[in-house]
């Protein structure tokens, strides 16, 4: 009798559990921003994630390090790298409209925001061999306004240190 008694709260502890689940993602529509995840199978870590990790290592004065990039197959842009803290907040969530057009125009944006002294640079990351295939970004906090060139020019850094050892979308996503 104990033994069938243990096994019905199991079995009853499985079907809550599942329908809780099954009622968590009835609640996000399935084209909802809020739908952390690449709609095509991902490695993860991937090699971008490898490289966001070496930056924010060797420059831990920047707040964010981000990839937003085109995973093939699909239509949109995606963040597919970005600082463990941020990972369920932002991780393969579509980019937003300054990270797709940076990658296709090729502009760097610069957002320098008083109220919250952060500054972020969206630059196109471009490979070994000069095609775009990213946007990279740096955020930054800063004490006064003046600061932007050079928080600017260090941007570019990490993105040319990084551009140097990318040769494709592929090797971005791929495993490090």
């Amino acid at each position: 009798m104990a033994h069938r008694l243990g096994t019905t709260c199991v079995l009853f502890a499985i079907c809550m559990a599942t329908q809780l689940t099954v009622a968590q993602r009835a609640t996000v529509p399935g084209d909802s921003p809020l739908q952390n995840h690449s709609d095509i199978p991902q490695a993860f870590p991937n090699f971008a994630q490898a490289l966001t990790e070496l930056s924010l290592k060797r420059h831990p004065d920047v707040l964010v390090v981000a990839f937003h990039a085109q995973i093939p197959g699909e239509t949109i842009n995606r963040v597919i790298a970005i600082n463990q803290a941020q990972w369920g907040k932002f991780l393969w969530r579509p980019s937003d409209e300054i990270d797709t057009d940076t990658a296709k125009t090729q502009r760097t944006v610069v957002q320098v925001i008083p109220a919250t002294h952060r500054m972020e640079v969206h630059m196109p990351l471009h490979t070994k061999t000069g095609d775009t295939i990213a946007t990279f970004v740096c955020v930054w906090s800063f004490q006064d306004e003046e600061e932007a060139p050079e928080l600017m020019h260090k941007s570019q850094k990490i993105r040319d240190e990084i551009a140097s050892s990318v040769i494709s979308i592929a090797q971005l996503l791929g495993t490090p």
